[in-house]
């Protein structure tokens, strides 16, 4: 982990000096963020301001982009205290066989100024990937310390060493764990809340810190995480507004949400750094996948919105009575039954007032963080219904085999999806889907009802016929139908849900 001179164990040789300390009254994190991705920000002397994002893609499809194209440092600038901005005069980051090569210096017993390769652009919302492996050469102050380096994310103050944000720690032996930059905080759930050092775990106790200003803190990650000492390591950042999950070699390392600057801004967004901390490091496949959050187009019908307005209006249980899900913060939870009818619980599912025939829908949803011991039947289980009739499953299917065709993605009972595109649980997900309600004449059916589905961004059901009802479905008929929402006993989150009738 990168620690500041004033923050590193005991023991632990001098680093290059850090520039004067930030003002412990900072601008607003959101306000400073805002006007960098407006690209209105003063940018150092010399140096030209962050691109501003792209535009909201409107399409359901989104795409894998490279964000290092293997052949040179296009939309990246390196940084050193000695150098500023855009200045690398000893070659410390440079391409080589469609890698990125780290720290290829001849050895030498003196210090090499750490320093960080960052994009020019901001970002925010999205999964990134990358691959890594570990060159041989140490240098001095870590020439006897673990190799370290870090993949840094939601970046937006000045450059120092090291700038307000997070760190994915990339480091033999810990890689995985989060570290909080200059004053950053975080809520997550860990082992032990009073212990020195906070560590991950999926299951344990509710936990907001209160890091004071300048601090560098770390979570340490959950579980052992494989790494291979000599290979290519993979590891995937997902980052969803101010959420974020951490993943080495396909399993979850460490989740936090509530990201807060020191200020008490939500962190949402801001470039993203590759270290130079003193060890040989090769970064290939780089690449970066935005996610669906789709706000509703002009002529949508929304059924949910995503801000502190947002109500269950829209929405009614069985009988017809307001639906009594809790509404919070933008998000819909879950209220499982509590009704026993013979022994058995009364789902508590909630349906549209009104009804639809063909449709375009996007909906968002968070599965809750569920034992991976658990049946996979009872990890986040719950359902969309396309009128009532056909479920589109949910399910915490992150990093598993599909099949049964009951994962997430499927169409339950009827077709697996083409591929696995879901995300870890506590992460924010969107499905997306091309509804064309069956066809009737006189009272038989002609046609099929129909269904295209984007999962994550991800065509996973491709025009797909509908035979029947799916499981628990209403019967099909020549009517319309409301959208249902399940109850399957899982505490299930909703938000921006929104529709286009056809």
């Amino acid at each position: 982990m990168p620690d500041p001179p004033d923050a590193r164990p005991p023991g632990d040789d001098p680093m290059t000096p850090l520039p004067p300390p930030l003002s412990r009254r900072r601008p607003g994190l959101a306000l400073l963020l805002g006007a960098l991705l407006c690209a209105c920000d003063q940018a150092p002397a010399g140096t030209a301001p962050p691109t501003p994002e792209p535009p909201v893609q409107a399409s359901p499809q989104t795409n894998w982009e490279k964000l290092f194209n293997g052949t040179d440092l296009r939309g990246w600038s390196a940084w050193f205290p000695s150098s500023g901005r855009g200045g690398d005069p000893r070659g410390v980051f440079k391409v080589e066989d469609g890698a990125l090569h780290v720290l290829d210096l001849p050895p030498s017993g003196a210090e090499q100024e750490f320093g960080y390769l960052a994009t020019d652009q901001l970002h925010k919302d999205y999964r990134l990937r990358l691959e890594y492996r570990w060159g041989g050469k140490k240098f001095a102050p870590r020439a006897t310390e673990p190799r370290d380096a870090g993949l840094l994310y939601h970046v937006s103050g000045p450059d120092q060493i090291w700038p307000q944000g997070l760190e994915f720690q990339i480091m033999e032996g810990s890689t995985g764990d989060l570290w909080t930059l200059d004053g950053t905080n975080f809520s997550s759930t860990v082992q032990d809340a009073n212990a020195a050092e906070l560590q991950y775990d999926p299951l344990g106790r509710a936990h907001t810190t209160a890091f004071g200003d300048d601090s560098y803190k770390r979570l340490i990650r959950s579980g052992t995480p494989p790494e291979q000492a000599q290979g290519w390591n993979a590891l995937e950042l997902v980052v969803s507004g101010d959420q974020v999950v951490q993943i080495v070699g396909g399993q979850v390392a460490a989740r936090a949400s509530r990201l807060r600057g020191a200020d008490g801004s939500p962190l949402t967004g801001g470039r993203i750094l590759l270290q130079a901390e003193g060890a040989e490091v090769y970064y290939r496949a780089i690449e970066l996948r935005p996610l669906a959050y789709t706000p509703p187009p002009a002529g949508a019908t929304v059924l949910l919105g995503s801000g502190p307005g947002a109500s269950a209006a829209a929405w009614q249980g069985r009988t017809g009575a307001p639906a009594d899900w809790p509404v919070q913060d933008g998000a819909m939870t879950v209220r499982p039954a509590s009704l026993q009818v013979g022994g058995k619980a009364v789902s508590n599912d909630i349906r549209t007032r009104e009804a639809y025939g063909d449709l375009r829908l996007h909906l968002e949803f968070q599965l809750p963080v569920t034992p991976g011991a658990l049946p996979e039947q009872d990890r986040g289980n719950s359902g969309v219904y396309l009128q009532g009739r056909y479920e589109l499953q949910l399910l915490d299917s992150f990093g598993g085999a599909l099949s049964g065709k009951n994962d997430l993605g499927a169409i339950y009972g009827q077709r697996d999806a083409s591929s696995n595109a879901a995300l870890p649980a506590g992460t924010w997900q969107t499905y997306d889907v091309e509804f064309r309600a069956a066809r009737w004449q006189g009272g038989r059916k002609t046609d099929d009802a129909r269904m295209t589905v984007w999962l994550n961004g991800e065509k996973v059901q491709d025009d797909v016929p509908l035979s029947a009802s799916t499981f628990l479905g209403e019967p099909e008929a020549d009517t319309p139908g409301p959208l249902v929402l399940q109850d399957h006993g899982n505490r299930v989150q909703f938000r921006n849900i929104w529709l286009l009738p056809r």
